[in-house]
């Protein structure tokens, strides 16, 4: 009998403990004025852009429901003319400040104004309790760089109004700049901190970056967004002049294995760039002509693709399209392919593209650029081949 018992309560703290492990969120979003216009809240999960619509929708009240592994960030859009601004008749629209708050398995109950969704509040979790303390602080500064972006086209013509307004704009956004490193400094233990500092690298020099990093708590350092906050400081450091490039190995446009190694001993231009962005494709022609004027004297160049898209057979589709249409006839790989195992975008810390990096015949960087590149990569090779 006490056998038969201490198996029930066993069988019982199994299901405990399972239900536990299943339950997702389930948010409740009162959106007042947001009636029959669509609502969607955007996540990333393990890397993955996820778009989660409602289950169900009566008037300003929607639901939506799911499961998250780890802690992430929601951003709910909506599809309210508030939404986005006409900056040019026509069809010119400037999308309005989002509202962000942290998804993990529990209720989560968000109320809000479809017509400044921004200002919105969001209670359900220690996440969003802080997230909400930091919002409180950040929503007039918001909206006053949002009323002064709005005006902006108003003041096409008139020079002194448009830099007054540049100006406020510009303090608006250092005071939030310096409210979000503040937050990040008192709170090492947030996974608000987390998300901060993945938006803020641009805004830190590396070694102060690296530092906030670091004084982070393990709590959250195993998420999907601190591996990226990571993966932006080591490719930092892995972009520095004089280090040593990261090796690879990736499927080519011929279906081929290369390894990067294969070029020791050549001076290698890595090309960063994708088939959806135009400054990409728009420095091509000028990619051609410094292949043809350099390949002879050993210079290889590597085109790294980075598609948009989780399906490795569109990826590849557009990708393939764009090689054959901007006539590149230099080595192509797609960073898509193996892309948990190896992505070398996050791996060389790519956060423009295109980036250019110059390797030399020892595999160490040279030179690195983010954008065409243009005259001063003519003068970097310049130098490097003496002509």
């Amino acid at each position: 009998m006490k056998k038969t018992t201490l198996m029930i309560a066993g069988s019982l703290l199994l299901a405990i403990i399972s239900n536990a492990q299943e339950k997702g969120f389930k948010i409740t979003a009162d959106i007042k004025g947001q009636e029959d216009y669509r609502l969607v809240i955007s996540r990333v999960s393990d890397g993955k852009r996820i778009m989660d619509t409602a289950i169900s929708h009566t008037g300003d009240h929607f639901v939506f429901t799911g499961h998250v592994d780890e802690p992430a960030i929601g951003t709910l859009s909506s599809s309210h003319p508030a939404s986005r601004f006409e900056m040019v008749k026509g069809g010119m629209f400037m999308p309005a400040p989002s509202l962000d708050f942290v998804i993990t398995n529990t209720d989560i109950t968000i109320t809000a104004d479809a017509t400044e969704l921004f200002k919105g509040t969001v209670a359900g979790g220690r996440e969003n309790k802080e997230l909400n303390n930091l919002h409180k602080l950040e929503v007039p500064l918001i909206a006053q760089e949002w009323e002064a972006r709005k005006k902006m086209p108003s003041f096409k013509k008139d020079s002194v109004g448009k830099a007054a307004l540049l100006e406020e704009q510009k303090v608006a956004k250092a005071k939030l700049l310096d409210i979000r490193k503040q937050f990040v400094a008192k709170h090492p233990g947030s996974f608000v901190s987390v998300m901060l500092l993945s938006r803020l690298n641009g805004d830190y020099d590396m070694a102060a970056y690296e530092q906030a990093y670091n004084k982070l708590s393990d709590t959250y350092k195993n998420t999907y967004l601190a591996k990226y906050v990571a993966s932006r400081i080591s490719g930092a450091k892995a972009t520095e002049v004089g280090a040593k490039a990261i090796g690879f190995t990736k499927i080519d446009n011929h279906g081929q294995p290369f390894t990067l190694a294969s070029l020791k001993g050549k001076y290698v231009l890595l090309d960063f760039w994708g088939s959806w962005c135009g400054p990409c494709r728009a420095s091509h022609p000028h990619l051609r002509e410094v292949y043809d004027k350099y390949k002879d004297k050993g210079l290889e160049i590597v085109g790294i693709a980075e598609e948009k898209t989780d399906d490795v057979a569109r990826a590849k589709e557009s990708w393939l399209k764009a090689v054959e249409s901007d006539k590149m006839n230099w080595i192509q790989v797609l960073n898509n392919y193996n892309k948990k195992e190896a992505d070398m975008v996050m791996a060389y810390g790519i956060d423009g593209f295109p980036t250019k990096i110059l390797l030399g015949k020892d595999g160490k960087v040279l030179f690195k650029i983010v954008g065409n590149g243009g005259d001063e990569l003519d003068q970097k090779l310049k130098s490097v081949f003496g002509l």
